[in-house]
């Protein structure tokens, strides 16, 4: 299976994770108990990308790009095209201590925490005979596990299809992955697969972070528990004091870049234009304002770990200055703020550390301080994950020119 770095994002609403499940397969909620010591590091040709120039550790089992909790590189390896598919569990040593097998192009899953005990989860989906619906139908599911051991948490539970994000939100697909069609969505809760939020409702699904959901139900926009109980909804919502309150309106913004945020970017325009006249960032569990941003530059929101997210956009107070910002669900201020140029990017968040382009320069920042770690000019190919404490794991080209991912030391 070739790597798919950089397809899971596209942009704004349409936004899809590359995670269609067809074709029958087998139930593959068991996980097996494995003790695989680790494969020997890579040949790399030529230069390890900065920031990482040390040896590599060990070469990572995974075909695709994995993803990291906290002590353990989850990802799917594929022998061959269109052969079986296992997802992993990885330790920090590079051993693999656990697989599952599933349906070849159910290759979509989901970093999640229960919000009951904040323990770590990984949803997995797979395609199933469905004995009810005939001889050739099939039920897509999900499953959780515990990333460390691969014990089965919750699940399989029925979903109408793939994962379409943020969070647990599942919906059939029309046409393709790349497809920003879909059908009716369902949100599970994450400590237990319990629907949370049912599009066959009236409602519409927006959004779903460790538990919180949002809903756009009886003209609303609405945050809900996993309860289905109400925590606050958009007539909460102070107006930005640049706007004029009585012809404006509120509605959700653009997307994380990844599975899901804390933290949620909401738009306001007047009643007559589609045009923004303001970002305005909030917690997804209180609702509290966090930012406030220019209409020029339609922000970024990046999930950097622990409850934080980092906004890429223009504050409205440095309106010719953009500027990266991690914000909290603990405050209701910054964390930190690093100005930025016109062209600067995210490219992605690995261990603490947060990657930037910015025209031709590279930096890391550390995603605690805001402290500029690192910045360099040139090869610039960040993590594909990290553990906090290390490794990293970078897709390298090998002297035979293959792709594989290889485990650096950080620091």
């Amino acid at each position: 299976m070739p790597s798919t770095k950089g397809l899971g994002a596209l942009a704004g609403a349409a936004m899809l994770f590359l995670s269609a499940c067809a074709g029958p397969g087998e139930n593959g909620s068991d996980t097996v108990p494995r003790d695989d010591p680790p494969l020997p590091p890579p040949e790399v040709s030529g230069p390890l990308p900065a920031p990482l120039r040390a040896d590599p550790l060990w070469t990572a089992p995974f075909s695709s790009e994995p993803k990291a909790t906290e002590s353990m590189f989850v990802g799917v390896v594929q022998e061959r095209e269109g052969g079986a598919v296992e997802f992993l569990g990885v330790d920090h040593t590079g051993r693999t201590r656990w697989s599952t097998e599933r349906d070849p192009e159910c290759t979509g899953f989901v970093i999640t925490r229960d919000p009951r005990d904040g323990s770590e989860l990984v949803v997995l989906l797979d395609k199933e005979k469905d004995p009810d619906g005939g001889f050739l139908a099939t039920r897509t599911t999900a499953s959780a596990f515990r990333p460390d051991d691969g014990e089965l948490v919750w699940g399989p539970v029925d979903v109408p299809g793939t994962l379409v994000g943020p969070g647990l939100v599942f919906a059939a697909v029309q046409g393709s992955v790349m497809s920003d069609h879909t059908g009716p969505k369902l949100a599970l809760h994450p400590g237990t697969g319990a629907v949370v939020a049912d599009e066959h409702e009236d409602e519409v699904i927006l959004h779903e972070y460790h538990g919180v959901v949002l809903v756009h139900r009886d003209e609303a926009l609405r945050a809900i528990d996993f309860t289905g109980a109400d925590l606050w909804d958009h007539t909460d919502l102070e107006v930005p004091e640049e706007l004029d309150a009585s012809d404006v309106r509120v509605g959700y913004g653009p997307r994380p870049d990844d599975d899901s945020a804390a933290a949620v970017t909401f738009v306001w325009t007047a009643p007559s234009d589609e045009e923004p006249l303001l970002y305005t960032v909030h917690d997804l569990r209180t609702g509290d304002r966090l930012l406030t941003l220019a209409a020029d530059r339609e922000p970024r929101a990046l999930d950097v770990g622990d409850g934080r997210t980092a906004v890429l956009g223009t504050p409205t107070e440095t309106p010719d200055a953009s500027s990266v910002q991690v914000v909290t669900d603990e405050g209701d201020a910054p964390l930190w703020r690093h100005e930025v140029g016109p062209d600067a990017r995210m490219r992605g968040a690995a261990g603490a550390t947060l990657y930037l382009d910015d025209a031709d320069a590279h930096q890391a920042l550390d995603v605690r301080t805001g402290s500029l770690d690192q910045e360099w000019e040139g090869s610039a190919e960040p993590p594909a994950a990290a553990l906090e404490s290390g490794p990293a794991l970078v897709e390298v080209t090998t002297a035979d020119e293959s792709r594989v991912f290889a485990a650096l030391p950080m620091g």
